[in-house]
């Protein structure tokens, strides 16, 4: 495992500890775009809310939110939106008006992926 990986793996299990950033390169999906490397940063405060952001280009997707076990619940860009871990490389995220969807993974995260 990458150590990268295994500091992101402490930030998610970490939820209430204190902040910490993670910043690496994964793969990312916007709307089903094919997928793309993307830049991923994470800053994760006290009380447990995530600041993700990630970097395509000159594109940046924004996701703020909290999780409670691999739920997570928070903004998309700025809108309501809902996420689901699949594990601690893998996330899938819809707006809740599901009109926007966002996927993430690392190298490790999600079986058969480059």
């Amino acid at each position: 495992m990458y150590p990268t990986l295994l500091t992101l793996a402490f930030v998610f299990a970490a939820g209430s500890a204190a902040a910490a950033d993670v910043t690496m390169t994964v793969q990312c999906s916007l709307d089903d775009a094919a997928p793309a490397a993307c830049e991923f940063g994470d800053t994760a405060t006290k009380e447990g809310t995530h600041t993700m952001e990630f970097v395509r280009g000159d594109r940046r997707t924004t996701f703020v939110g909290r999780r409670q076990g691999p739920w997570w619940s928070g903004r998309l860009d700025g809108r309501p939106a809902m996420g689901y871990e699949i594990n601690r490389g893998h996330m899938v995220i819809a707006t809740s008006d599901l009109e926007s969807t966002f996927e993430w993974w690392s190298k490790d995260g999600k079986p058969g992926a480059e």
